[in-house]
């Protein structure tokens, strides 16, 4: 059966592939809206922003846009796991207004760490007082001062995020409300598709950013499995930058309390063992935020100060379940709060467990095998690994628990992992992807202002070394010292402390070949790229990416050359080889064209060294389906990574 006419490349270890649009760079990232996989060149933030609203990857074409001066192919992705919000804590508020953050109608669009608090002359009454507040979305970092006025609810712009404020009061000072979200998620469904139908519009780039961390493995697998299939099934090639999951940022338990608001007395009946009750005059126990399995404490009553968990509710009826009262009132004055009720188990000898009436173990960010600290408890103040994990239900493996039910504004739950156990973790979990230039894993973050909100966000390390990488020409490294430091970029928190991976002080993750940050002994200050790295075999010059886009170019080129020779009558000898003439032209058509895009100096020098291109003088090519075989001999530029100074002193004489 006849075959398609066509040109193949094929790289060995000394060899390598990317598309000849040196120029541009595809990005992959989910957005808010048009999510449908369709490339299009962008050259500017806005109108990107008008067809797929804001999301991270619409953030970094900002950054590229100001930064390189280049446009980018940009493809929106569906969302295929939305973000979340989780971590909250109100522990902080000492007014009676709840606070609660809920996903816009596109969900949560950008990974947060929001904190809320009350500014100095404007607490007062929720819809009456006019209430401003500092907003941080980076942890503290950046606070801009908002004005609620007299509403109740406050949308935060491009992150979708919507603030609502229960009925009740603010205090000034108080840092009344944080929380953290995660941003939303591809699939390889998503990626395939996009990759597909970038061949369809027939763009080129010379390298893939994938916007939204590889957790496991197999979301690794899955941007490799593209990249390479850009190689194999299209003849096209590139490597994808993607970035490995973040260090777990300490998760912790949402603490949400809720506050009696009003002035309503209070009716205490001792109904029996259980169904005790407390009656309100005025207001609403529901409207006030209080729920069942919410653990309660009175306070200001002659006879009833107690603690309990809510068995039922109605608007003006709280009931208890075995929490004994005794029958007293009507009395004022008193102060009703509440959180979500905390259960500890004793199940045996192993599998003891923590379940909560409200919030979620899983949205809060912890996960199997987290090792978790538990304080605030009578009895439960221990330190243990998680064993399983649900929405609800925190399982220990060993630890003992003892019965007992609590609130959870009293109680902290907190896990942690610092920079070795995580370097350690992403080297187990991505190590086995080995001998694959197609791929540049990045692992850390660094704070980045954005260009469009104003927020100093945590940024990936693949966004700082794209930006650098597309600032120049492809055989110049991102991690050139010269270049100076990476602008706009740290490691440092607000008071100046190094707080993100800094591979000079840390280590570990050149040596599990992740493309990092670094700074510099002796200056200047700043964040630097470490290496940027494939994972191609150790001691390849491909696992070096600007070697490798080098590489692609000089692929892209011959494959282009050569396919332009299907369909040409070559003159042979006697035993059907190529007669020397014949295939000294086609060599020099190819040869000329390799020469102008790698040899010839531009204006940051040439590419390569040199680049010829040889046909076979043994291929018979008197057949059908006459094949006829190349060699691409590509010699690679000399790029400095260690340089030793001996240093000698000379004495008198």
């Amino acid at each position: 059966m006849a075959d398609l006419p066509e040109a193949t490349v094929q790289i060995d270890d000394e060899a390598g592939a990317l598309a000849g649009g040196t120029d541009l760079l595809t990005v992959f990232a989910c957005v808010e809206k048009n999510a449908d996989l369709v490339p299009r060149v962008f050259a500017g933030a806005k109108g990107l922003l008008t067809k797929h609203g804001y999301s991270p990857g619409v953030d970094y074409c900002a950054h590229h846009f100001e930064e390189t001066k280049k446009p980018v192919i940009f493809i929106g992705l569906p969302t295929v796991t939305a973000g979340t919000i989780g971590r909250v804590n109100s522990s902080g508020n000492t007014g009676s207004c709840v606070i609660s953050a809920a996903a816009g109608s596109a969900g949560v669009l950008e990974e947060v760490d929001l904190e809320l608090t009350v500014a100095e002359g404007g607490g007062g009454t929720i819809g009456t007082d006019p209430i401003t507040f500092l907003l941080s979305l980076d942890g503290g970092r950046t606070k801009k001062k908002t004005r609620l006025g007299t509403a109740s609810s406050y949308t935060i712009a491009y992150v979708g995020i919507v603030l609502s404020f229960g009925a009740g009061t603010l205090v000034a000072g108080d840092v009344a409300f944080k929380c953290k979200t995660t941003a939303p998620r591809w699939d390889q469904a998503g990626l395939q598709a996009a990759r597909e139908a970038l061949v369809a519009k027939q763009l080129q780039s010379r390298s893939w950013l994938i916007v939204g961390d590889c957790l496991v493995k197999d979301d690794a697998s899955n941007v490799l499995t593209e990249a390479k299939a850009y190689e194999t099934s299209n003849d096209r090639f590139v490597f994808a930058r993607a970035q490995v999951r973040d260090r777990k940022p300490s998760p912790e338990m949402s603490r949400t309390s809720v506050r009696m608001t009003g002035s309503p007395t209070l009716t205490f009946a001792e109904v029996g063992g259980t169904g005790d009750t407390i009656t309100r005059s005025g207001g609403s126990w529901i409207t006030d935020g209080f729920a069942v399995g919410m653990v309660v404490t009175v306070a200001g009553s002659v006879s009833n100060n107690v603690t309990g968990p809510i068995a039922s509710l109605t608007a003006t009826v709280l009931t208890f379940g075995t929490t004994d009262l005794a029958a007293e009132g009507p009395v004022s004055d008193c102060t009703v709060t509440g959180s979500y009720g905390l259960t500890f188990a004793e199940v045996g000898s192993t599998g003891d467990t923590i379940t909560r009436s409200g919030g979620s173990w899983l949205a809060d960010g912890f996960a199997v095998g987290d090792v978790v600290t538990v304080a605030g408890t009578a009895s439960n103040n221990v330190t243990g690994a998680i064993a399983a994990l649900s929405a609800t239900v925190l399982t220990f493996g060993t630890t003992d628990l003892a019965a007992e039910v609590i609130g959870t504004a009293s109680v902290t739950i907190t896990a942690g992992e610092d920079d070795p156990t995580w370097v350690g973790a992403i080297d187990s979990t991505f190590g086995t992807i080995d001998a694959e230039p197609r791929i540049d894993l990045g692992a850390g973050r660094g704070p980045k202002l954005s260009k469009i909100t104003g927020w100093r966000f945590r940024r990936p390390v693949q966004w700082a070394a794209s930006l650098r990488e597309y600032s120049h020409d492809v055989q110049i490294p991102c991690w050139r010292k010269s270049d100076g430091p990476l602008s706009g970029w740290d490691l440092e928190d607000a008071e100046g402390n190094t707080v993100e991976h800094d591979e000079r002080v840390d280590g570990g993750l050149l040596a599990a070949r992740f493309t990092c940050f670094r700074t510099y002994a002796n200056g200047p200050r700043g964040a630097f790229i470490a290496l940027s790295l494939t994972r191609a075999t150790e001691g390849s010059l491909l696992s070096r990416t600007h070697n490798l886009a080098v590489a692609d170019i000089a692929c892209a080129v011959a494959q282009a050359e050569t396919e332009n020779a299907i369909g040409e009558v070559l003159e042979l000898n006697a035993d059907g080889t190529g007669r020397e003439a014949s295939l000294v032209v086609l060599e020099e058509k190819v040869n000329s064209a390799l020469a102008i895009a790698l040899l010839q100096r531009k204006k940051e020098g040439p590419r390569a060294s040199s680049a010829r291109w040889k046909a076979s003088r043994t291929d018979v090519l008197n057949v059908t389906e006459a094949e006829l075989t190349g060699t691409l001999n590509l010699l690679l530029n000399g790029t400095l990574e260690k340089i030793t100074t001996r240093v000698r002193v000379q004495t008198a004489g």
